[in-house]
């Protein structure tokens, strides 16, 4: 039996049966008050449904999902797995549900900053995957290397290495211009300004020239 809980920010739908429910109110709480500090605004009411079978995710996402998706955002409904099972359908350990909580919120924040609007990519997710680290070191993949042709890959291609290129160009635009800088780039892109321009009015170098320093960078890292 489904049960509804208001959380004044989202109302969250989960089986009465899911022991964990205080855990996971308490984590979505402290995920949506980081990302809230994070991006510095404020984000209309959305719906969360907690999902406790890879069956019923792959339901509402509308095709077959693979094991490292963990959740996802539709519209605005956010969809989880349970902590309950979190480690049983999805290829991560239960310590990771937080990560995910971060990343899959934070996307609700950057969608209000860019008008609901997803793109670019690797903007969106490397940011996201930022976040969920909490500024903490990350393990990248061995060989990681920024390529524009992944940046700039479709949602159809991305995998989980597509991740981690996105996470790590991200992680060197705020560690090299600050927070700030990300913030102000989002902003530019949502008055509709052109991506190349803008990474030469906020950066002063072209796109070509930040993959190149993004690189030189994890090497030094």
């Amino acid at each position: 039996m489904e049960k509804n809980i208001n959380l004044k920010f989202c109302d969250l739908t989960y089986l009465e049966k899911d022991k964990s429910i205080k855990k996971e109110k308490e984590l979505i709480i402290k995920a949506f008050n980081y990302n809230k500090r994070f991006f510095g605004i404020k984000i209309n009411k959305f719906n969360f449904k907690f999902v406790y079978s890879r069956k019923e995710f792959d339901k509402i996402w509308g095709s077959k999902t693979e094991k490292f998706i963990s959740g996802f955002i539709k519209d605005d409904l956010m969809v989880l797995f349970s902590y309950s099972i979190f480690d049983e359908e999805t290829k991560w350990k239960k310590k990771y549900f937080y990560e995910c909580l971060l990343h899959e919120i934070s996307h609700l924040f950057y969608e209000e900053m860019r008008d609901d609007s997803y793109d670019p990519l690797w903007l969106s997710e490397g940011l996201a995957t930022f976040i969920q680290s909490r500024n903490k070191k990350f393990k990248y993949m061995p060989g990681i290397k920024i390529k524009k042709e992944i940046l700039e890959e479709g949602f159809e291609k991305m995998g989980l290495k597509s991740y981690h290129v996105y996470r790590l160009f991200v992680e060197y635009l705020i560690k090299s211009y600050g927070k700030s800088s990300i913030l102000q780039f989002i902003d530019e892109l949502k008055k509709g300004k052109n991506i190349n321009s803008v990474f030469k009015k906020i950066y002063k170098k072209t796109f070509e020239e930040l993959i190149e320093d993004g690189n030189k960078y994890h090497k030094i890292a």
